[in-house]
């Protein structure tokens, strides 16, 4: 799925033949100030749309937006989404499908189980009653590397649970969460990662990740339309301003 982008440009050719030469030689510059004055401004109305739209947007989420500058060569200006991440999820990932609709893109965890065997290739995840979320309502990356490293599922093998660390939790059977992925209560219960908790007279099982079929997405961000909307309000007033402090500071 394509990295929602929007790109702004200033055709100069059909003024720049109407006014003084030392005018002329301002534009290049006070369009390019002009569009990248734009280009914030669109950044500004979409971190405020996102608050709007999504359910607790984390910090990440708001700021994945970039800006790339127009210059005096090039009077382009574009704002997209980062499509890149040393950790997680790049936000192109999963804001993509919020922008133009459709299936969701396979998280980590899932291409993990799945390499596994333990996640149908035609099955994705959903949180479960039981899963610890963070405050903003995301899956605890904590959960998520003690599931891993019980199911033998982490993408580097060191950093799955071995038979010596499994005996030494077992000496605390209060803390010892162990995970599994079945179907509990005698198959009568849904796939998915479960977590048995053992107690002194006995266990139960709460559902952490429940296994679904593929979840599709209607549009939700209207990335396009704010950007267009802003742009239209922004940058003919920007370019004015822009142009006149160029000739204000003109050498």
């Amino acid at each position: 799925m394509a990295n929602p982008s929007f790109s702004m440009k200033v055709d100069t050719s059909q003024f720049e033949a109407a006014i003084d030469d030392h005018v002329q030689r301002q534009i290049p510059y006070a369009a390019s100030v002009a569009l990248n004055r734009t280009g914030k401004a669109v950044i500004a109305v979409e971190q405020k749309t996102m608050r709007d739209v999504f359910d607790r947007p984390t910090p990440y989420t708001l700021n994945a937006l970039r800006l790339k500058a127009a210059t005096k060569t090039k009077l382009v200006a574009q704002v997209s989404y980062k499509d890149e991440s040393f950790k997680g999820t790049p936000a192109t990932k999963y804001l993509a499908p919020q922008v133009d609709g459709g299936a969701r893109n396979v998280k980590r965890i899932e291409s993990l189980l799945r390499a596994r065997g333990l996640l149908p290739s035609d099955m994705f995840t959903v949180p479960g009653s039981g899963a610890k979320l963070d405050q903003y309502g995301n899956f605890s990356r904590g959960q998520y590397s003690q599931i891993l490293a019980q199911l033998q599922a982490s993408r580097d093998s060191a950093q799955n649970e071995t038979s010596v660390s499994r005996r030494r939790k077992r000496r605390n059977p209060s803390t010892d969460v162990r995970y599994f992925v079945g179907r509990p209560g005698g198959g009568k219960l849904p796939l998915g990662v479960w977590a048995r908790y053992q107690f002194a007279q006995g266990y139960a099982v709460r559902p952490i990740l429940m296994f679904v079929r593929a979840p599709s997405y209607s549009k939700r961000f209207p990335f396009y339309d704010v950007a267009n909307a802003t742009t239209e309000a922004t940058l003919p007033t920007e370019l004015q301003a822009a142009l006149a402090m160029a000739l204000a500071t003109r050498r």
